[in-house]
This record gives structure tokens, C-alpha cells and sequence, in this order.
């Protein structure tokens, strides 16, 4: 039974129907999406649960309103429980500096309660992994954020890219949610923006995907730049329909920071740019450290904001401009987005560590 902690377009949603889809039939699966708002979902969840009787039940990322029922169910029904995070949710949370003393104790605890009683951890980053058993817990598998390799399909981006004004320009572009932390003064999106203030005599164009509040902020600081005409904010654009902005994109920019937040992650959006075949510019943090290197390009980085990155991404950009021949890695990015992050590939871990639990 898998409990999400979101809607079933949610990417967690979206993970979750990823793996069940490609789970053997012999699995009876039963999926319940979280409600609005979160807290009702609690008894929901555990009402589904009693009804349900799994032998294990998967709670989709560790909010309080999943894994508090995902633990009341287990020792009401004598489940297994999973519990599957892409993040350090603590210090996410105290680093973004956005919640208040009693908010960070509650996801501290929850995050801890959800340690503390899964009989499997899943998590999205070796370097998670490898931290948490370093702690004496050993009940971790490795399953990165994936991609449905197979349902990937590059179009001509001809028509897009005349329609959004970028034609005849190399494209830089990244896709993801701009929250804006007031704290660090930055959101997704923040480097490329600033870096195409350094690029002013040069044929370059960002096609920057999402929504969030710190879109207008970006907005406005493009305006004060004097680049607002070269960057193109599309807004919250549907899963389904991101082929076609993909296509569009030349370089995609995938920025992590360098502390315990950024070491564990993959982030979905990894996988996607290299089913697309795009060479990716990351920071050398979290999973794209390790498989990256001949396909792109890592950048250092120091910190949650370094104010050196954009100065070196737009350096980065000008080399592309100059030796073009180093865009040309599509095939070599497909084929490490299907060793790496195929769904196909990483059902079995998941598979697996079900079955053990099960038959143990």
C-alpha cells in the first residue's frame, strides 16, 4: 500500500506509480494520495490501511501526515513499513529559514519517528545512504530519483524555440520549483540569471521552467540587469508537456548546494536532463558527482549560496560557445540516465527489498 505524501501528480505521486506500475503481478497494489488539508489524511491513511490489510505499506516521502499513519498502521495491522526520502528533511527545513522553532522540532520528530520505526529505508542518494549507516542504521537501500526511459521522446524544437524568441541563440535552461528562501536570497534559477549578466555580448538565451514566488523576484532582478529579453519564464509548465521545453534547452543548469542538504540528493530533474540527451552543468555535489564527469560539466561550489558560481557558470557557457563539439554527448547521456535511473532498472532494488521483508 503505498501512502503519498502528495497528489498522484505530485512527484512523489509520480514515483510511486513508477514502481507499481513495473512490480510484478504478483503484488496486489492500493495507492491513497494525501488530502487537503495534510492532517486529515492521517486518519484517512489509517482507515485504508485497516481496510486494505497490506503485508507492507510504502509511505511516499517523510511529511508528518504519511508517516504518522504509516506507523500507527503498522502496529495496528503487523505491517512492514517502508519509508522512501530524497532529503535530509530537518536540515532542509532549518536551512531554508523559513519555519518557525516549533515547526522544525515537528519535522525533526517525524523525520526521527520515521528512522526510528521503518523496517526499510529507502532513500535517493549514495551519500545518503552511506550517512545513515555511518549513525549504526542499516536498514537502507539506494534508489535514486528516476526516469521513464522509454517514454522519453525528444521533438523538433524548432517551432518552440522560434515561438519563445530563442532561435539562433545557445539556450541555457533548468527546470524546477523557485521557492525562495529569504534567508540565502536565492531560488532555483537565481545563477542563471545572474551569469547572463556576464553574457551580454554573446548569443545566449535562458528558458527558465517552474513556478514559485521567487519567480517575479527573479523577474524583477533580470529587469535590473538588463536581460529581462533574454530569458524566458514559462511558469509551472504539466510533466506530460515538458518534452517540448526540454528539446528547446542546450545546456541544462542542475545547482545543489555543497552541505549535508545537497550531498544526499539526486533531484528528478538529473535524470530528466540526460534522457534528453542534454549536457548538464552541475555543481560537483550529490549523485550528479558521480556520474557526470564525461558528459557534462561539475562546477565547484562552496556553501548553500556561493556568489563566485555564476562567474564560473558563465565562463562555462562561453567555452561551449567557442567549442560547440562538447554539446554532442546525447547518446552517452541517454545511455548513463538508463544505467543509472531507468525505473525499469530501479523497480528490482525496490522489488527486492519488499520480498525481504515479506519472506523474512
Amino acid at each position: 500500500m503505498f501512502l503519498v505524501n502528495g497528489s498522484e501528480s505530485s512527484a512523489a505521486g509520480v514515483r510511486a506509480k513508477m514502481f507499481a506500475d513495473r512490480l510484478s503481478s504478483a503484488w496486489d497494489i492500493h495507492f491513497i494520495y494525501r488530502p487537503t488539508p495534510k492532517w486529515k489524511g492521517i486518519l484517512s491513511f489509517i482507515q485504508s490501511a485497516l481496510r486494505f490489510r497490506p503485508d507492507i505499506i510504502y509511505v511516499m516521502d517523510t511529511a508528518y501526515t504519511g508517516v504518522l499513519a504509516g506507523c500507527i498502521a503498522k502496529k495496528l495491522t503487523g505491517c512492514k513499513l517502508i519509508t522512501d526520502t530524497g532529503d535530509v528533511a530537518y536540515e532542509l527545513a532549518k536551512s531554508s529559514g523559513t519555519y518557525s522553532k516549533q515547526q522544525l522540532a515537528l519535522i525533526n520528530w517525524t523525520e526521527q519517528i520515521a528512522i526510528e520505526n521503518s523496517d526499510c529505508l529507502v532513500v535517493r542518494g549514495s551519500y545518503h545512504k552511506s550517512w545513515l549507516e555511518k549513525q549504526g542504521i542499516d536498514n537502507v537501500v539506494f534508489v535514486p530519483d528516476g526516469v521513464d526511459i522509454n517514454a522519453v521522446k525528444p521533438v523538433d524544437a524548432t517551432a518552440i524555440k522560434t515561438k519563445l524568441g530563442l532561435d539562433n541563440h545557445l539556450v541555457v535552461g533548468m527546470v524546477g520549483t523557485m521557492f525562495w528562501s529569504k534567508k540565502h536570497q536565492m531560488c532555483y534559477g537565481w545563477d542563471i540569471v545572474e551569469a547572463l549578466a556576464s553574457l551580454k555580448d554573446v548569443p545566449v538565451k535562458a528558458l527558465l521552467v517552474g513556478d514559485g514566488d521567487g519567480r517575479t523576484i527573479l523577474e524583477n532582478r533580470a529587469q535590473q540587469l538588463g536581460i529581462a529579453n533574454r530569458i524566458v519564464f514559462t511558469g509551472r509548465i504539466p510533466y506530460d508537456n515538458l518534452d517540448r521545453y526540454l528539446s528547446a534547452m542546450d545546456v541544462c543548469v542542475s545547482t545543489q548546494s555543497n552541505d549535508l542538504v545537497g550531498m544526499v540528493r539526486t533531484t528528478g530533474k538529473l535524470p530528466l536532463y540526460l534522457a534528453y540527451g542534454k549536457y548538464v552543468v552541475a555543481t560537483d555535489v550529490g549523485e550528479a558527482k558521480k556520474v557526470l564527469p564525461d558528459v557534462g560539466c561539475l562546477l565547484p561550489y562552496t556553501g548553500v549560496r556561493d556568489d563566485s558560481h555564476p562567474s564560473r557558470l558563465a565562463t562555462q557557457v562561453r567555452k561551449l560557445l567557442d567549442q560547440p563539439k562538447l554539446l554532442q554527448i546525447a547518446e552517452e547521456a541517454r545511455q548513463i540516465a538508463r544505467d543509472n535511473f531507468d525505473y525499469q532498472m530501479l523497480v528490482r532494488r525496490v522489488e527486492k527489498a519488499c520480498q525481504a521483508l515479506v519472506f523474512k
